[in-house]
């Protein structure tokens, strides 16, 4: 009996621990279901394709040729082997090999920052929920504080101690942190069913655990690597590439310079299959070749490629500018919550402080409820805003991270 007792007991924790989502589960089934990331894969997959067919293209043709003719009766057969490759200054091969290259590095840090974006968008969304069910507990512990202290208010009133007002008040108090607290679950339900659409996750009532022990210090300084982030990365590949455009361009405004080569070994006699017995050719030429209709027809592809180069050029100057005024205003929100944070807490600490003796003198009959209760907002209030704002820092802290393409929660 005790061995199926045991049994059941470890069947029950491994179906209480499987019906949990943690950050961790969140961010995966995120990642796995994301179709912005699916896209970006997709497209970094046809990249690495591209760059595979413009790498073959670079190589010279090479064609196997048997044929068996008959005329009038005689059968005659061929067989060759022919290598041909011709290339120009402003050679197409070259240039979409250069292209594919290029474009499997945007593709690459288009789905790495995609990634980012995820993974930060659905601890965003936690961090959220984790805010408000701190919240819900602080304002059911002090829902706890406001019943005791209705009955304490009740059993005075016997006393003659206090009056009606008295204990319709503490009843109003009792409601108005019902209500409250109401009114969190009900966010907290839409901001999960949210989170779990994000995720593309079946609510089927599965817990989400908020584990403080994931989040980092915030006694920490804002730091950055010398590594660019992601976004100017991709930028600079795209001026890269707009820059081998008008490169292309350029040269092919120039008289066409062409260099043909050709190896061909060819059967004799009929003889296709004696390979020994192949006689071989050599074809070596050089050309050059222009257009009178040229500065017309090309011309203006010119322009239009110079036009789309100094809209790039001016597209990553206002990314640099941009991202550097975004850190500096992180930086300035990250240093002011923290000093509003530490003057909070030391508030939250007098407030409190302030409650304990308002309560002593409620308790002796010299304070009134009106002025209890103030000092009960007071210390709520602060507690409040305390933990509001360090779930504020938690955010701006990956939102950092997130800019500077640095791991967010030092993992992803």
């Amino acid at each position: 009996m005790k061995k199926y007792l045991t049994t059941i007991l470890l069947l029950s924790a491994t179906i209480i621990s499987v019906q949990a989502y943690t950050l961790e589960q969140l961010v995966e089934a995120g990642l796995d279901n994301s179709y912005s990331v699916r896209q970006k894969e997709i497209l970094h997959k046809n990249a690495r394709h591209s760059i595979t067919s413009a790498s073959w293209n670079l190589l010279p043709s090479a064609d196997v040729e048997f044929n068996r003719t008959n005329l009038d009766g005689s059968y005659s057969s061929k067989g060759s082997l022919t290598f041909a490759r011709s290339l120009t200054l402003n050679e197409p091969t070259v240039f979409n090999y250069q292209q594919a290259r290029l474009d499997k590095s945007i593709a690459q840090l288009d789905l790495l920052q995609a990634k980012k974006e995820i993974i930060y968008n659905i601890y965003s969304a936690w961090l959220d929920i984790a805010q408000i069910q701190k919240e819900i507990t602080i304002r059911q512990e002090n829902l706890l504080i406001l019943q005791k202290l209705k009955e304490q208010t009740v059993l005075q009133l016997r006393l003659g101690q206090r009056t009606s007002f008295d204990v319709n008040q503490s009843d109003i108090n009792v409601i108005n942190a019902e209500l409250a607290i109401a009114e969190l679950q009900n966010r907290k339900t839409g901001l999960r069913a949210e989170l779990l659409n994000q995720v593309k996750l079946k609510d089927d009532g599965s817990e989400i655990v908020y584990n403080a022990d994931v989040l980092p210090a915030l006694d920490t300084k804002l730091t950055s690597d010398e590594d660019e982030p992601l976004l100017i990365l991709k930028l600079k590949q795209d001026l890269r590439k707009s820059r081998l455009d008008k490169t292309q361009q350029m040269i092919g405004l120039f008289p066409a310079l062409n260099l043909f080569g050709r190896y061909e070994r060819y059967s004799v006699d009929n003889n296709v299959l004696s390979f020994a017995d192949y006689e071989e050719s050599y074809t070596l030429g050089l050309g050059l070749s222009w257009s009178l209709w040229t500065p017309w027809t090309k011309g203006s592809s010119y322009a239009q490629t110079s036009n789309n180069l100094l809209l790039k050029q001016w597209q990553y100057e206002d990314s640099q500018s941009q991202l550097k005024l975004d850190k500096q205003n992180l930086s300035r929100e990250w240093t002011y919550l923290s000093e509003t944070l530490a003057l909070n807490k030391k508030k939250a600490l007098q407030a409190n402080d302030n409650l304990r003796i308002a309560q002593e003198k409620y308790n002796l009959g010299s304070l009134s409820l009106i002025e209890l209760e103030q000092a009960r907002v007071d210390a709520l209030d602060a507690e409040l805003t305390a933990n509001k704002i360090s779930y504020q820092l938690h955010k701006k802290l990956q939102e950092w991270n997130l800019l500077n393409s640095l791991p967010i929660l030092n993992k992803y």
